[in-house]
């Protein structure tokens, strides 16, 4: 079982920095391009030290020797900032482009409001895998808690 939950950790890991690289470069892009004030690209700026976080924490637990489900608290901190982002994001474009997760007026290129659905939906699935992560730890923990408890009790 304990391969399993390895596998399953690097996998959710591998997929936090993805989603986090992909957030980080359309939120980049964007800023290199803004020409104005850093209080109005307040939001970017938040989510691009979001992503760079998660990108961070993300690299340093995939590493094999670090025990990767047991950061389930921080997995939650990342989340909540991940889900503040979303938000950010998503009152910001507000209707706009069209609601939220409606793709139908997105074009492959040059397409501004598609960007920013791109940003949002990665951002999403950011918040998610991190929620999923650190589900995945405290189930992990709790069971590896119970097994300990009755190792000892036998003692």
């Amino acid at each position: 079982m304990a391969a399993l939950d390895r596998i399953v950790s690097m996998i959710l890991r591998a997929a936090q920095i993805g989603f986090a690289v992909i957030v980080a470069a359309i939120v980049g892009a964007h800023l290199h391009r803004a020409d104005s004030s850093a209080w109005s690209l307040a939001r970017f700026i938040y989510t691009e030290v979001v992503a760079g976080i998660s990108i961070f924490l993300g690299l340093i637990w995939l590493l094999p020797f670090s025990s990767a489900l047991s950061h389930w608290p921080v997995d939650i901190f990342v989340s909540a900032l991940w889900w503040v982002a979303f938000g950010l994001l998503v009152n910001l474009v507000g209707t706009s482009c069209g609601a939220v997760f409606d793709w139908q007026n997105v074009a492959p290129r040059g397409d501004e409001c598609g960007r920013s659905k791109a940003n949002i939906a990665f951002t999403f699935l950011s918040a998610v895998v991190w929620l999923a992560s650190a589900a995945i730890g405290v189930f992990w923990v709790r069971r590896h808690e119970r097994r300990n408890v009755a190792a000892r009790s036998r003692v």
